[in-house]
């Protein structure tokens, strides 16, 4: 539970208590990467609820409040690895100079039009969601980009000495991967399940959207992890945070996708 809190209080900014002792082995807190994001698409997901009976038919005010108050719960860090990372990675520069380029605390232009346009797409689907009734997608999206994010931290190091994300980078197991595969899919569909009435049979798609939303991105983390290790030599925590935001926007345009050919 210390551990988990820990992990809860590093990746977002609810306040929750914890001993501030030193954990040694603080690296297995990936455990609970996408429980940690389920909880957050929870929270996401009662707001919607509740903002959509204040205001009901605005589905596109709603969206943007939902956004916005994952930024807060977040506390920006994942967009700003984003931010980072873009301006970076298509800076066109050597190894050196990226990991300068990461460490500036100036926004680019590639950074600006990155955050922009992760926020456009965000709210444009999550809008079509709630107009389409798939409003449970918001639950499912942190809690699967913070499942697929596990697989840039294995087998990978740190081209920095010192660095937030050193502490996750390289540690990750297969164990990992697959007990989080394993508990969050079984989270989800119970998820779907109390919202469905307790019937399984209007599961299946919403399921099956869910799964090719893993697998696909999944394979877009692995093209990450590849071109940052040519890039710059490893994996860095700006480029776990632009993990988790490039695949919460990948996973809610695959399942959009799926959404429209399934239903």
């Amino acid at each position: 539970m210390k551990r988990f809190l820990n992990t809860l209080r590093f990746l977002t900014r609810i306040p929750v208590r914890t001993s501030g002792e030193f954990d040694e082995e603080f690296y297995k807190g990936m455990y609970y990467f996408p429980l940690i994001g389920f909880i957050i698409g929870l929270i996401m997901y009662v707001v919607s609820l509740l903002l959509g009976i204040l205001l009901p038919g605005d589905a596109l005010v709603i969206s943007i409040m939902v956004v916005f108050l994952e930024v807060i719960i977040t506390g920006g860090l994942h967009l700003d690895g984003l931010g980072d990372t873009a301006d970076a990675f298509f800076s066109n520069r050597d190894k050196e100079k990226m990991l300068e380029i990461m460490k500036d605390s100036r926004l680019g232009t590639n950074s600006l039009l990155a955050i922009l346009f992760n926020i456009l797409i965000k709210v444009g689907i999550i809008t079509t969601f709630l107009n389409r009734g798939m409003s449970y997608m918001i639950v499912a999206m942190p809690a699967i980009s913070r499942l697929v994010v596990i697989l840039l931290a294995k087998k990978t190091e740190s081209p920095r000495e010192n660095g937030m994300g050193n502490v996750f980078i390289g540690k990750a197991t297969n164990s990992m991967i697959i007990i989080g595969f394993v508990y969050t899919m079984i989270i989800l569909a119970g998820f779907l399940y109390l919202i469905n009435g307790m019937q399984i049979t209007g599961m299946y798609a919403p399921m099956g959207c869910i799964f090719i939303g893993i697998v696909i991105t999944a394979l877009v983390e692995s093209l990450i992890k590849k071109s940052s290790i040519k890039k710059i030599g490893g994996i860095t925590g700006d480029v776990l945070g632009y993990g988790i935001e490039v695949a919460e926007i990948v996973f809610i345009i695959v399942v959009y996708i799926s959404a429209v050919l399934l239903f």
